[in-house]
């Protein structure tokens, strides 16, 4: 009778490490992605915050007698959209409603806009005039040159009233 031996034989330590290897590089494949998500939700918050920033001027000159006003950044802002209810002003839309960006911008109802780190996004809208004398503006912004390739447009929309 042989006496009982203690440990691991090497194929068991073999078998673990071989495990914790495998464990280990699926565990360092999620960096880069967590790195891109990251990156991916700080140009859309700032690129939300460019298009808000610009929305919340137009709203408040959406009815400026001349049709036009300067932003805040210096850029000529065409807010002029009259007619019946349903008159659709500026950049064209997408069958889904948005911002059509394959299209080139309309001049007046578009602006490049920059942001303080120097992220240089493209702001359109389009003005629609509704049933009680006021106006849907829809605007949308993207960044030109997106850190790491990400490009998402951000939409958004706002009904105004004389």
């Amino acid at each position: 009778m042989t006496p009982r031996q203690e440990g691991f034989t090497l194929v068991e330590v073999l078998v673990a490490m071989t495990l914790l290897a495998v464990s280990l590089l699926g565990l360092a494949m999620l960096f880069p992605i967590e790195l891109r998500l990251g990156t991916s939700s700080q140009v859309a918050g700032e690129t939300l915050r460019v298009a808000q920033k610009e929305l919340d001027q137009i709203r408040t000159h959406a009815f400026e007698p001349s049709g036009s006003f300067t932003d805040v950044d210096g850029n000529t802002v065409d807010v002029s959209c009259s007619g019946s209810p349903g008159t659709s002003c500026g950049n064209p839309l997408t069958t889904s409603g948005d911002i059509d960006f394959s299209q080139a911008p309309a001049v007046g109802f578009s602006v490049q806009l920059t942001d303080p780190a120097g992220g240089v996004y493209s702001a359109r809208w389009n003005i629609t005039v509704t049933a009680s004398e006021g106006k849907k503006i829809l605007m949308a912004a993207k960044p030109m040159n997106p850190v790491g390739g990400i490009s998402r447009v951000i939409q958004l929309q706002t009904l105004v009233a004389q």
